[in-house]
């Protein structure tokens, strides 16, 4: 953090997830089928260091996919598979070291990413 300006340098490539309660790309899959196919879930977290700095990040999830479920025959077991066909991510805060910051259109792009990459 520089003092005299209040500002930091985000450097993607730098952050890394310590921490969060999020679900993962294998999980998407089981909870488009428990929902029907698709299901929202508002409160997902991210918390990253980037040095010595500590970022929460905030978002809700929005998913959808589609279910091919075959019952089988006296020869074929019964069969299952979901394609996941939409991933949305709304961030909805981000903390640094605690504080609340305001997020210009080109962080949430970046943490958007940042969340994407690490699911």
């Amino acid at each position: 953090m520089n003092n005299d300006t209040n500002s930091i340098i985000i450097t993607p490539k730098n952050f890394k997830l310590v921490d969060g309660d999020f679900l993962s790309t294998y999980d998407l899959s089981d909870k488009i089928y428990e929902s029907g196919g698709s299901f929202r879930d508002e409160f997902q977290y991210m918390t990253f260091k980037c040095g010595e700095l500590t970022v929460d990040v905030n978002y809700e999830i929005y998913a959808s996919g589609s279910i091919f479920e075959d019952s089988g025959d006296y020869w074929t077991p019964p069969s299952c598979d979901v394609d996941v066909d939409d991933i949305d991510i709304t961030i909805s805060s981000v903390y640094i070291d605690e504080t609340e910051v305001e997020l210009s259109d080109n962080l949430v792009k970046m943490f958007k990413t940042l969340v994407d990459k690490n699911l």
